[in-house]
Order: structure tokens, then sequence, then C-alpha cells
């Protein structure tokens, strides 16, 4: 391999939500800079995940999931992820397998498959380990209809890493030749700050249940490093007076939970001590204020 066959290039990862996307970004890059839970729009903003080897350097960009909703934070991940399909090189469309195609799916894919991007499309069928078999030519077949221009359709399962190496290279092949535009040893953009806003949020996701988690997000206050050990100030807004004693829970063991799980998560992937401070805090209809989202990193312009 030489210089001049070196293929770079970005891949959008694009779908409507809970297909998938991290869960796939963080398997082909082998470390965990996306947060992942059941939750629909758990990805609020643009991610990339880096991935770099002796032939080739793939900068995925994780979007939100494509949705309705009339909030403004809503409207703003939807720009965000229809910004980051218009900047790639690769559009990879993805789906659940597993489920049958919904009209929102539909939609997406006739909409991108319009021509009015000219990006290679690659689709991704995602979860196939738990879809029924039988049907998976059926879909194939479908999907080709709806959009016979696309490059490849690839069936994968992202959680048991089954035909993510046939992925990679299928997206390989319509990458730019030109040299890395990252360090080889860099896997994401995001600061240290950045995950541990993160972190906690997907801990927050996990325990709460029905309109709490949207109506959730975190502030870090303070980010110090002390030798081998980082202080973090974190508060976590929610939109209602009710969702705060449910977040912090009886005696505190809510917030308690979410700060231990945060915390070891963090000290995994940053490599050292942490200390995590936990605060709750009310602000009404955060997500509806243009310049909170701004303060936020979720403005329409990330």
């Amino acid at each position: 391999m030489t210089e001049k066959d070196f293929r770079c290039g970005t891949v959008a990862l694009l779908g409507v939500p809970n297909v998938g996307k991290s869960t796939l970004m963080n398997h082909l890059i082998g470390a965990k800079v996306a947060i992942v839970t059941p939750k629909p729009q758990t990805t609020r903003h643009r991610i990339l995940g880096i991935y770099t080897d002796d032939s080739r350097q793939i900068i995925f960009v994780d979007t939100p999931g494509i949705h309705k909703g009339s909030k403004q934070l809503n409207k703003n991940m939807v720009r965000v992820a229809y910004a980051a399909a218009e900047e790639a090189d690769v559009l990879a469309i993805m789906q659940d397998a597993s489920k049958p195609l919904d009209r929102p799916t539909k939609m997406l894919i006739e909409r991108f498959a319009d021509g009015r991007l000219k990006q290679p499309r690659i689709h991704v069928l995602n979860k196939v380990d738990r879809a029924d078999k039988a049907r998976l030519l059926p879909r194939l077949q479908q999907l080709q209809q709806l959009d016979p221009g696309a490059m490849a359709y690839v069936p994968v399962s992202a959680r048991k890493g089954i035909q993510t190496d046939s992925l990679l290279n299928e997206l390989t092949r319509h990458l730019p030749v030109q040299p890395p535009l990252h360090d080889p040893d860099w896997f994401t953009d995001q600061s240290q700050r950045q995950l541990a806003a993160e972190y906690v949020r997907e801990q927050v996701f996990l325990s709460m249940h029905q309109e709490i988690p949207f109506q959730t997000a975190v502030d870090i206050e303070r980010f110090e490093e002390h030798g081998d050990v980082i202080e973090i100030d974190a508060v976590i807004l929610v939109g209602s007076e009710r969702h705060k004693p449910m977040l912090i829970g009886k005696g505190g063991e809510g917030m308690k939970s979410v700060g231990t799980k945060a915390r070891k998560g963090l000290e995994e992937i940053l490599g050292c001590r942490v200390r995590l401070n936990l605060w709750a805090k009310v602000d009404a209809d955060w997500f509806n204020h243009p310049g909170k989202l701004m303060d936020l990193g979720l403005g329409a312009e990330q």
C-alpha cells in the first residue's frame, strides 16, 4: 500500500431513531464515543468516530435520528442530520431489518434516492441477527426497487459484528484517494468535557422512563484535571418540577446510581480516576430556547 492508494473520507450514518447508528459506529472504531440507549433521540448532535488502518481512514459521522417534532431541539437535530449528509463523501442509510419497513424509513430512503445528493449511497440493514431470515431476501428486493441507484445493500449486525468487515470494505471502495485527515491515534473529535456530559446523560436515559429522558440535558459546569484525577461538576437539567424528585430518587439513590455508573464509564474511556458531582436543576422549556440550546452544544449549527 502506497500513499497514492490510501483512501480517506467521511461517511454519514443516517436513519430514523433507534436503527443502531451509534452501536455500529462504536463497534467499527472499537471505542464507545457515542452513547447508546433504547430510547428514541438518544443522539442529539453530530459525533465523529474515526477508523484508521494502514490503507484507509473512515470518518464516521453519527447523526441524530431523522424524525418529526415540533420543539426547537427536534428541528435542530434533523437539520444537523441533513447537513451531515450534504457534507459527507458517502451516505450509509441504515434501517432495522428486524422490523417491517415502516413509512418513515421508506420516505427517508425515497428522499435520498431522488438524486438531489450525488454522493454514493450504501444501504445498511442492521439487526439481521434478530430478523426473520425468510423475509430478508424480499426486504432486499424491496429496497432495490426503492433505490435502484444505490451502490450496495449490506445486511449487518452491529451488536454481534456480523458482516461489519464487509461493510467497511464496501464503504472504502467509494472514498476519495487522499492522505488521512486526522492523526491515526484519534478515534473521535469530542472533547473530554463533551464525553462527560454524554456519559451522564446516557445513565439518565437508562434510568428514567416515558417522557422524562427527552426533557433532560447535562451541563458541565466544571472540568478540572488534578494530577491523575479529573474533577467534574455536572448539572442535570429537567423540564419540570415533578421530574426533579423522580430523577433524584428516594434518599438520593437515583442520582447516586446515575453518578456511579457514569463515573465508571468515564474512568474507563479517560484512563484515570474521576470525581463526579451531580446536581439536578429545573429549567422549563430549555429544549425550545435557542440560546440555551447553543450553550449546551445543541444548536442547529453544530
